[in-house]
């Protein structure tokens, strides 16, 4: 318990860090749940975050997601699926997403209980170059069947090309489109900072 405790304070204290462009998605998003009409009471937001990011962050938000799971009726493997994807989405962010002046990233998430199964939306800045690149990979991933991404990713594995700065080149993604069974939504939107808001949807099919 006192190690809860503790994580969850080093999480609020890098929540109090929020990067106000950040906020903003995040309260969309949380707006846009709270105006459908659930007919399932365990449908809904299960974890959200908007704030700061890095490697360290990661065990901290997945043992979040867990706890909430927990009370969930999905099936195990829904669940393994779920924190794969959580888990993925937060490292691409960590690898491609924007840097600031003070060396740091942000990102905003929801965790949600949908009647196709659980959603994950995970969302951060980009500059222009990275998020066109982005796009036309994951359409590319789009376009493959399972055993097609199986082979992708096998090939992708073999042929190594780990960059220290920007992890595995395309492993992360081919996991999610993996994982999702199903098309990985792509959104782009112009951010005030002159930068790209990018949003993905990753739905984990029951």
């Amino acid at each position: 318990m006192c190690h809860y405790r503790s994580f969850v304070e080093e999480l609020t204290n890098m929540t109090r860090q929020e990067h106000p462009p950040l906020l903003s998605p995040l309260s969309k998003r949380l707006s846009e749940r709270d105006d459908r009409v659930e007919a399932n009471p365990c449908h809904g937001v299960l974890l959200s975050y908007s704030g700061l990011v890095d490697a360290g962050m990661i065990p901290h938000l997945v043992q979040l997601a867990e706890r909430a799971l927990h009370h969930c009726t999905r099936t195990r493997k829904e669940s393994k699926r779920a924190m794969s994807v959580l888990i993925e989405a937060i490292q691409n962010v960590i690898h491609h997403g924007h840097i600031d002046s003070k060396g740091e990233s942000a990102l905003f998430l929801t965790l949600e209980n949908t009647p196709l199964g659980y959603q994950l939306h995970c969302g951060n800045l980009m500059e222009d170059d990275i998020a066109i690149s982005l796009g036309q990979r994951i359409g590319e991933l789009n376009n493959l069947n399972h055993a097609q991404l199986r082979k992708r990713y096998i090939d992708v594995l073999c042929d190594g090309g780990q960059d220290p700065l920007r992890g595995n080149a395309g492993l992360g993604l081919i996991d999610i489109a993996k994982k999702t069974e199903g098309p990985i939504e792509f959104l782009v939107e112009p951010h005030d900072s002159g930068l790209r808001l990018v949003t993905l949807t990753s739905t984990i099919r029951r």
